[in-house]
């Protein structure tokens, strides 16, 4: 039966790689001059695998993974379900470090 293949062109994939990896930069980037460390570890992981995902194409999996083509759409799949979950992780984070309600100002000039 084996696994689902996406027969996408490789146009189509051009773009889709083009479109994750400008905003798992964009991403980075922001972590950089705005982040902390609870965000910035799931934005890490999100572009690990990100890279994973979007570079295990059609025709890398049929140039180099010829006879484990199952194995390797197994891997691609788990990749980009890695990478849709940092992404959801780094958004809850993110959403939930904006959201924090500042320290009351009695509290810190007692310390």
């Amino acid at each position: 039966m084996g696994l689902p293949r996406w027969n996408l062109s490789d146009n189509t994939e051009r773009k889709i790689r083009i479109i994750i990896l400008i905003v798992v930069a964009l991403i980075l980037i922001y972590e950089k001059f705005c982040g902390m460390s609870s965000t910035q570890y799931p934005a890490m992981y999100l572009s690990v695998f990100s890279l994973i995902a979007t570079f295990m194409t059609n025709a890398v999996q049929r140039r180099y993974f010829t006879y484990v083509m199952e194995y390797a759409q197994a891997f691609r799949i788990v990749a980009i379900l890695m990478t849709g979950a940092f992404f959801v992780i780094w958004l809850l984070t993110t959403y939930e470090r904006l959201n924090e309600s500042a320290m009351p100002s009695h509290l810190i000039y007692n310390m």
